[in-house]
């Protein structure tokens, strides 16, 4: 894997997640919706989001290898759009969909699955209920599910500069023949070359 798995797991899970359903769910990074005080996201549901849950366990194979266990949050958020009674009944369709069923579905999409990348295949874990509250006068339930996968990481050598970062050198001007004693001095930073 390159450069910021991070961000490559948590785009190919997204990516793994907007697939065609039989309904529409919105579906992107959280950032930070559930704080918004306004809950312009109430206007967005059914709604999926992902985040980064941490790294769980590093382990060393290798002089300069690693294995990192990491955890991805799955949030689903939906409205409670039947009643009581009837919530727990499957035969919703549409963006009818409960917040269960959007669990469901996404354990589907997500389990077993190494997304196209060099990681362990995704692993469902806890879920756990975020939120159930009333907002403007609509009963809303978010829950969050873990999903935990782990990749092989393998760092430069010592005294190696990773691609882009920068590099500071050291200039000594020496004018006069047969001097060892720098005239002058620089210090240039430049970026490494990939």
């Amino acid at each position: 894997m390159s450069a910021a798995p991070l961000i490559q797991v948590e785009l190919a899970i997204l990516a793994r997640l907007r697939q065609e359903r039989t309904y529409k769910v919105a579906c992107e990074s959280y950032g930070a919706q559930l704080d918004d005080e306004t809950f312009a996201w109430i206007r967005t549901l059914p709604a999926t989001w992902v985040t980064f849950g941490g790294v769980e366990r590093i382990k060393r194979t290798g002089a300069r290898s690693f294995i990192v266990e990491a955890a991805f949050e799955v949030l689903v958020a939906q409205r409670a759009l039947v009643e009581n009674a009837g919530r727990l009944k499957d035969d919703t369709h549409g963006r009818d969909v409960g917040v269960y069923q959007l669990l469901e579905d996404n354990k589907l999409l997500l389990a077993n699955q190494t997304l196209d990348l060099a990681i362990q295949p995704m692993t469902p874990g806890e879920i756990r209920a975020v939120m159930k509250s009333q907002v403007n006068r609509d009963a809303v339930h978010v829950y969050s599910q873990t999903y935990r996968t782990s990749w092989r990481e393998t760092m430069p050598e010592a005294g190696a500069v990773p691609d882009g970062e920068l590099v500071t050198i050291g200039l000594n001007y020496l004018l006069k023949p047969g001097d060892n004693t720098a005239d002058a001095s620089d210090l240039m930073t430049t970026q490494a070359n990939p």
